[in-house]
């Protein structure tokens, strides 16, 4: 037995598990930006304190994110799979969240994971309102005053379609003025006279507002 040692010491070396050393632990150091509006779609940018490995295909000329990071904001699962170097990977979070405040968490591909708590704001859509609309004359221009609603409305500098309808049929549809401050004038004329006109206002994320109803008439 003593004689095979040598020759068995070799083997059992060759035999003997390699343990490898769990990765360290990461932070979330930054979160851009850290709100949305919950019917919007939202780019956002989350820098962490390690940078990813990336597996390079000399033959195909690919470039692969190893162990890819997805963000995890409430029930959505957000892949961020654009790198843009620094320690900063890039994704697209989907609307649909529920208003409220969200912790930010990144999970690893090898399972480990950070979080930075109440890092996140879901708000609600803005929406519309139109001042009350008195007797018009035909090819008279007037003004209407358009207000954006709800949080931050006052920083709302967006255009909204303006249509205008008659009987409950559009005549006109156009874009409205920028809104400053959360406000907008619009000038519009009318050349048709008529007992039922309404002005409607709608954005890009179909929140809408629509006047009450208000004649046009001509003039004697």
């Amino acid at each position: 037995m003593n004689k095979l040692l040598p020759l068995l010491l070799p083997l059992l070396c060759a035999c003997e598990t390699v343990v490898t050393p769990p990765a360290e632990a990461f932070q979330i150091l930054d979160v851009t930006p850290r709100e949305q509006v919950t019917n919007e779609s939202k780019s956002i940018t989350v820098q962490l304190d390690v940078e990813p490995r990336f597996h390079v295909n000399y033959g195909e000329q690919e470039v692969r994110m190893i162990d890819e990071p997805v963000l995890e904001l409430g029930p959505q699962v957000v892949p961020l799979d654009t790198y843009l170097g620094h320690g900063q990977f890039q994704g697209r979070v989907g609307p649909g969240l529920q208003v409220g405040r969200y912790a930010v968490r990144v999970k690893m591909g090898d399972g480990r994971e950070a979080t930075l708590p109440d890092a996140y704001e879901v708000k609600p859509s803005v929406g519309f309102w139109i001042e009350s609309i008195g007797d018009q004359y035909v090819n008279e221009p007037f003004t209407i005053t358009l207000h954006a609603a709800g949080p931050d409305a006052d920083g709302f500098e967006g255009m909204v379609r303006v249509s205008l309808y008659k009987g409950g049929a559009s005549t006109h549809t156009y874009q409205s003025n920028p809104f400053s401050a959360g406000i907008c004038q619009q000038e519009i004329t009318i050349d048709t006279p008529g007992n039922n006109y309404l002005i409607v206002v709608e954005d890009d994320q179909n929140n809408s507002a629509t006047s009450n109803a208000f004649r046009v008439i001509s003039k004697n």
